[in-house]
This record gives structure tokens, C-alpha cells and sequence, in this order.
């Protein structure tokens, strides 16, 4: 990551107190990255906790309990690894913003379109009101006449 996309993290701990702290750097901005290998950078490492968590379901559906203990510490340094990246970079939370904000407008407006312009629509062009079947009056329901 230091190479790649300039970005680095660290737990640093104070040997007087013992006390841990987490550090998370990025270099200035800089054109000299190659953007496909910040781009590969990023799926790897998105991708990476992903996979994991298919090879654990799958170790739960098939109950290979042998694999649960690597399978589990892969998925958790996995996304730790994501999350320490994501802290770092702060292109990568504007672009995690975004997709968010962009998902949530679609959300919204599908509501708005299936839900409220529906039952608008429905009041208003009298789309409504459904033509109810008619019954033969000398047969009664449920029965063998």
C-alpha cells in the first residue's frame, strides 16, 4: 500500500505506558501513481474479505469445522486490512460517500416512483377501482349443485 497508493497504517505502543495507538498516514497527492495499479490495489483489497467470507460459508454449509479457525482469522485480517486502508485514504471515503449517497437517492426515488406516484396515479386516473367478477346468483359458493 506504501508503494502503490502511498498510504500506510501502524499500531504504535508507548513503551513507558503501554498504551497502543493507531496510526494512519497518506502521502501528498501525487500524479506519479499508476492508476492501474491503484485501481488493482483497491479491488484486491476490497475483493480479498469477500472471498473469505464465501470460503466460510461454504465451511458452514458443508461443516468443515478444521477450516473455521484460519477461514475466520483470514476474514478478520482481511477486513481489518480494508479498514485500516479505508482510514487512510480519504479519496477512498469520498468515493464510499458517494456510492452511499447515490444508492440512497435511488432508493428514495424508487420509493417515490412505486409509492407515492402509484397511489397517486391510482387516486387520480381512476386506475383504482377494479371491475368486481360476477357470480351466478343460483349457485352457492363452496358447495356440489
Amino acid at each position: 500500500g506504501r508503494l502503490l497508493v502511498g498510504l500506510r497504517w501502524w499500531n504504535k505502543v508507548d513503551p513507558v505506558s503501554g498504551n497502543t495507538s493507531w496510526i494512519f498516514e497518506s502521502a501528498p497527492s501525487s500524479s506519479t501513481t499508476n492508476t492501474f495499479d491503484y485501481r488493482f490495489f483497491w479491488l484486491i483489497l476490497y475483493l480479498s474479505p469477500v472471498l473469505w467470507c464465501i470460503m466460510f460459508l461454504s465451511a458452514v454449509l458443508w461443516l468443515q469445522f478444521q477450516c473455521f479457525v484460519t477461514v475466520t482469522c483470514a476474514v478478520v485480517l482481511s477486513a481489518s486490512n480494508v479498514y485500516g486502508y479505508y482510514k487512510c485514504s480519504a479519496d477512498q471515503r469520498e468515493k464510499w460517500n458517494q456510492w452511499m449517497n447515490s444508492g440512497a437517492q435511488m432508493g428514495v426515488s424508487a420509493m417515490m416512483r412505486n409509492g407515492m406516484f402509484g397511489w397517486l396515479g391510482s387516486r387520480f386516473s381512476g386506475g383504482g377501482m377494479q371491475p368486481v367478477p360476477q357470480q351466478d346468483v343460483n349457485v352457492m359458493p363452496g358447495t356440489f349443485a
